[in-house]
């Protein structure tokens, strides 16, 4: 489904829930970032859980950080590990987030929660980052799968749920090897 159609099927179906009642723009599900379905047989990475370490997380050990495989951000779906499974122009795991004041691209691998108590983080996302986006145009950024100068420069493969952009992403290859990134809302901030 083109991005256009699926804007317009998204509208017309939210149009059709409100004037039914059926939806409450002040809900707590697009006005928060909660993590679903948990994926019970597997478990954090020693990596991943320095990453949450680093993060400000009271952490310490694996068992204490829980893998799921769906997160709502702000009302948006996002399925990990999605990347290489399926059609990439579909593909859920793909996110945007701020980073040093610029806009980067990542496939998320999984969702994580901490299970300490007073960790105020709603999750995490462990990623593999794309490369620095390039802008032939300002609405479809280039990126490639290499991004390890971006892991070099931000420092960690996690990022908290809360700095990913609430704006799902199309992914088109471009025969260079490289994808266009196509946000369905907002825009890249850029340095």
């Amino acid at each position: 489904m083109q991005l256009s159609q699926k804007v317009t099927v998204d509208s017309a179906c939210y149009y059709d829930q409100l004037t039914q009642h059926q939806v409450c723009f002040r809900s707590d599900r697009l006005h928060t970032c909660l993590l679903t379905s948990p994926l019970p047989r597997e478990s954090a990475t020693l990596e991943e859980l320095d990453d949450v370490i680093h993060l400000g997380s009271r952490v310490t050990d694996q068992d204490e950080l829980t893998v799921y495989k769906i997160g709502f951000i702000l009302g948006k779906h996002f399925r990990s590990g999605d990347w290489g499974k399926r059609d990439h122009l579909r593909c859920g795991s793909v996110v945007t987030c701020v980073v040093n004041g610029r806009s980067l691209y990542a496939r998320v691998v999984r969702f994580l929660k901490s299970t300490v108590d007073g960790d105020l983080c709603p999750g995490y996302a462990s990623v593999r980052w794309f490369s620095a986006p390039t802008y032939d145009n300002c609405l479809c950024p280039r990126v490639t799968l290499n991004g390890e100068n971006i892991e070099r420069e931000v420092g960690t493969n996690v990022v908290r749920i809360t700095q990913i952009d609430p704006s799902q992403v199309a992914v088109e290859r471009v025969g260079d090897g490289s994808f266009c990134m196509i946000r369905d809302s907002g825009y890249d901030t850029r340095c």
